[in-house]
């Protein structure tokens, strides 16, 4: 059973999640089929990729699948943190058209991706603190260079919604649109001026500008300590009692 849908036309790919039944959570197999479809568009000479979910849905992308989630288990090793690592090294643009809420994973999703066209519908919440996983320190630096660090730390303090306009005040959405709107201004407004500029010189700028973006500096000793400090909290009593009291919420 697929999870997510391909489709190919006038040089524009279209990664559709398909998985509303588990909130588009990303599991193992989803995280492939995205991978395979990249591939694909890539092959196919794209010169952009969209990722969407169904029209209407109530969640975007939920972020990471919770079933498969361990107690001890390090999440920067998680094949969905490959996914955007990969999203940020292609030499084409990556453009999520966005509806719904989007969480956790989900959101991290937008953060790498390269363009954000959201409907008045969204909203966007980062729950990670609400179990007490340490998000990757590539993760927070690129977080800061985006939305700036009061904002960052409001996202990540409270595990609250905020709006899409908010959203798009602090950089997070590059337009806010109707939700009729949603698809002809991303497929018929964003894409075609992508497709009149030239590839190479597109290749080259997300290039520079994801370098730029991620140079950062952290000594040995920084290193470490934060390695014991995301140690600390994966194997502590207060994650595997979050995460259990979540799973049977999910269950239930």
């Amino acid at each position: 059973m697929h999870l997510t849908r391909f489709t190919l036309s006038d040089a524009i790919a279209v990664v559709t999640f398909d998985r509303d039944d588990k909130l588009n959570a990303f599991n193992t197999a989803m995280t492939a089929e995205v991978n395979g479809h990249i591939d694909a568009a890539l092959a196919a000479g794209a010169r952009g990729i969209v990722l969407r979910a169904n029209p209407g849905v109530r969640v975007w992308c939920a972020g990471r699948d919770l079933a498969e989630l361990r107690p001890g288990v390090d999440p920067g090793d998680d094949p969905m943190l490959k996914l955007f690592e990969k999203i940020t090294e292609l030499p084409i643009p990556v453009i999520n058209m966005v509806e719904g809420a989007v969480y956790g994973g989900g959101l991290m999703l937008n953060m790498v991706s390269d363009i954000v066209i959201a409907s008045t519908t969204a909203t966007v919440a980062m729950t990670a603190n609400k179990l007490g996983i340490p998000l990757p320190t590539e993760t927070y630096a690129y977080w800061l260079r985006v939305m700036g660090i009061h904002k960052v730390k409001e996202l990540l303090f409270t595990a609250g919604n905020i709006s899409a306009q908010d959203a798009h005040t602090a950089g997070i959405f590059n337009h806010v649109v109707e939700p009729d709107d949603l698809e002809s201004y991303t497929l018929g407004v964003i894409a075609p001026r992508i497709l009149a500029c030239s590839a190479d010189g597109i290749a080259n700028t997300k290039y520079q500008l994801n370098l730029l973006a991620r140079r950062f500096y952290l000594t040995a000793d920084d290193r470490d300590a934060i390695a014991a400090h995301r140690r600390a909290l994966l194997d502590g009593e207060d994650f595997r009692t979050r995460l259990a009291a979540l799973l049977a919420q999910v269950k239930g």
